[in-house]
């Protein structure tokens, strides 16, 4: 390592764009995270103000994405567990543009009161995740052309 680079921990991802296309590969994940101990998480990275990520493909080739063009992201887990995140779950089917759908579950993470789908949706940041059975997504809500509650 340089002592101007950090080293970055290579993250396998499916990167599932609004036009369709689907990459698969790694994201590049800071080994330090700004607001807790331990590594940075997917979801903080795609949180990031940056408007383009760094993106190895299967075959090697270094791409930027822009993250306005990712409708969601499917990933493994951390081997680690992460903390759970509080708040109640609710069920909801996802309507992206394009018309792919998406069935899962989202930790509705608001203040008591406002605990409802609509509350968290209007007020989350534009990604957050999603749980299928065992398969864990981030969904960039921009993507997506309507929510229904199940």
């Amino acid at each position: 390592m340089s002592e101007y680079r950090l080293e970055k921990i290579e993250k396998e991802v499916g990167l599932f764009l609004v036009d369709g296309v689907v990459l698969e590969g790694v994201v590049f994940l800071s080994s330090f995270a700004y607001g807790h101990s331990g590594r940075q998480t997917l979801l903080e990275l795609l949180r990031e103000v940056e408007r383009f990520l760094p993106f190895r493909d299967r075959s090697g080739t270094l791409r930027l994405i822009n993250r306005e063009a990712i409708s969601h992201v499917r990933h493994t887990p951390m081997t680690r567990p992460e903390p759970d995140p509080l708040g109640e779950e609710a069920r909801a089917r996802l309507v992206f543009f394009g018309g792919e759908t998406l069935e899962g579950t989202i930790v509705l993470e608001v203040p008591e009161g406002k605990n409802r789908l609509k509350d968290f949706l209007n007020s989350a940041p534009a990604f957050f995740p999603l749980t299928a059975g065992n398969t864990h997504y981030v969904i960039n809500s921009r993507q997506i052309h309507q929510v229904i509650p199940l």
